[in-house]
């Protein structure tokens, strides 16, 4: 009946609920908000630029990092994934530091939100996550965005 699979069915929906709720409390405060999204590919490894990323194959993608510029300056990341099920993944700012960990529940869905200090943020950001021990298939690198 949906030429989706349930589990990146559910993935849109978050997305769908997850922009808005990072959208409007910035357009609140500033007309203009300043938000870029990256997509987390399902890939071993890649540089810290992640320059071999590409988000051209769905089946690969995994979830959405939606970064939004605060009043302050700060940095705000809302992340929403879909892999494995109740998983917990370690969240990086690549080759820079851990901001954090993402679990999923039993259907493999999960969200978590960062905040990155306005100074403490290259200027082209990528993340990668995995789960302990890193195994193969289960890692995910962000498609490179620069900052809003």
């Amino acid at each position: 009946m949906h030429s989706l699979p349930r589990r990146r069915r559910r993935l849109l929906s978050l997305i769908v609920i997850v922009v808005p709720a990072v959208a409007l409390p910035a357009w609140a405060q500033n007309p203009a908000p300043r938000m870029v999204e990256a997509f987390l590919v399902r890939k071993d490894q890649s540089d810290c630029g992640n320059s071999d990323v590409r988000a051209d194959d769905p089946s690969r993608i995994g979830g959405t990092v939606v970064i939004a510029r605060q009043s302050n300056g700060a940095l705000r990341l809302k992340v929403a994934i879909t892999a494995a099920p109740d998983t917990i993944y370690h969240f990086y700012l690549k080759c820079v530091r851990s901001l954090g960990d993402i679990k999923t529940e039993d259907e493999g869905e999960g969200t978590a939100e960062f905040e990155l200090a306005a100074d403490g943020a290259p200027p082209v950001l990528t993340f990668d996550m995995y789960p302990e021990g890193a195994p193969a298939g289960q890692k995910f690198q962000s498609t490179p965005v620069r900052l809003p």
